[in-house]
C-alpha cells in the first residue's frame, strides 16, 4: 500500500515536470524528451514551416502573398505554444509530399490520408473530412455525375489531388484533362474548355459562392471521401506527433475550427440546396 502511494506521487511529480517543460520551462536534453525530438528541432530553429497548396476556404493565399485559412489554426496554436514563428511555404498538390520528404517544410497542410502517401510520410489525426464533388456551369444540361461522364466531354482533374483522383478510379472511361491547381481548373471551366471540374467539396463550394454561374453536383454514392490531416516526416517521433494531435483536438473541441468555418461561409453537403449552390 505504501509502495503504491509512493509510485503515484512519483508519477504525479513526473507528469508535472513534463508539463512544465512542454510549456517552455527549462532546456537541454530533458526538454527534448518532454516534447519530442522533432518538435525540439523546430523549437531550436525558431520557425515552424508549413507547406501549403491552395484549397479554399481551408487554405488560401492572403493579400501579402503568404497563406492562411482555417486549416492552419491548430498549427498556429502549436507554434505559439513552442514560441516559434509559423512560416508558410507555397506548394502544389502534385509535389507537396515530395517537398515534405525533401525537408522544405515540417508539415504538409490539409493533406488527405491515403495509403499511397502513407508509404512515404506520416499523418496526424484528421482535421476535417469531406466528400469529393463536381462543379458545372449553371446552364449545363447535366444534373448527375453519370450525365457528365457519359457526355464524353472533357472533365478537369487536379494533378496530385486525392479528391480529383477519385473520379478516374471510379469512372476510368471518362475524358479527363489535367490541371496543376484548383484555380487553373476553375479557369478552364469558365473558359468553356471543360464541362466540369472535380475536387473536394469545400473548394468547389468556394468557387460557386464567388461565381453564381457555377453549381455543384454531389456524387451519389460517394466517389471519394477524404480525411484531411497534416503530413509530417516519416522520421518524426511518436511523442511529437501526439503533441500535434493534441493541438488538433483542442482546436476542434474548443470550437475554433467551427468559428473559422462560419467566418468564411463554409457550407456542408446537406446545406447545398438551401444555399442555392446545388445543380438541379
Amino acid at each position: 500500500m505504501v509502495l503504491t502511494f509512493i509510485v503515484v506521487i512519483l508519477l504525479a511529480l513526473g507528469g508535472g515536470f513534463l508539463g512544465a517543460k512542454l510549456s517552455g520551462g527549462g532546456g537541454g536534453g530533458d526538454d527534448a524528451s518532454a516534447q519530442g525530438s522533432w518538435l525540439q528541432e523546430i523549437k531550436d530553429r525558431g520557425v515552424l514551416r508549413v507547406g501549403v497548396a491552395i484549397s479554399p476556404p481551408h487554405t488560401v493565399e492572403l493579400e501579402d502573398g503568404t497563406f492562411g485559412g482555417p486549416n492552419l489554426i491548430p498549427l498556429q496554436n502549436l507554434a505559439d505554444a513552442l514560441n516559434v514563428k509559423l512560416e508558410t511555404v507555397p506548394a502544389e498538390w502534385k509535389n507537396i509530399v515530395a517537398g515534405l520528404q525533401a525537408g522544405r517544410y515540417d508539415f504538409a497542410a490539409n493533406l488527405d490520408r491515403t495509403l499511397e502517401r502513407a508509404t512515404a510520410v506520416q499523418f496526424t489525426n484528421p482535421v476535417w473530412d469531406y466528400p469529393a464533388a463536381m462543379a458545372v456551369m449553371a446552364d449545363a444540361p447535366y444534373t448527375t455525375v453519370d450525365d457528365v461522364v457519359t457526355s464524353g466531354n472533357p472533365i478537369s482533374i487536379v494533378t496530385g489531388s486525392a479528391a480529383s483522383g477519385g473520379f478516374p478510379r471510379k469512372f476510368p472511361e471518362a475524358n479527363y484533362q489535367e490541371s496543376d491547381a484548383y484555380t487553373s481548373s476553375l479557369q478552364t471551366l469558365l473558359a468553356g474548355r471543360v464541362v466540369a471540374i472535380t475536387g473536394d467539396l469545400p473548394t468547389l463550394v468556394s468557387f460557386a459562392q464567388e461565381n453564381s454561374d457555377v453549381k455543384i453536383i454531389l456524387p451519389d454514392p460517394d466517389v471519394y471521401r477524404g480525411f484531411a490531416a497534416y503530413g509530417v516526416p516519416a522520421t518524426a517521433d511518436a511523442r511529437s506527433v501526439e503533441t500535434v494531435n493534441i493541438a488538433i483536438e483542442r482546436a476542434i473541441n474548443d470550437g475554433l475550427m467551427d468559428e473559422a468555418y462560419a467566418k468564411v461561409g463554409y457550407v456542408t453537403e446537406d446545406q447545398l440546396g438551401e444555399a442555392g449552390l446545388l445543380k438541379q
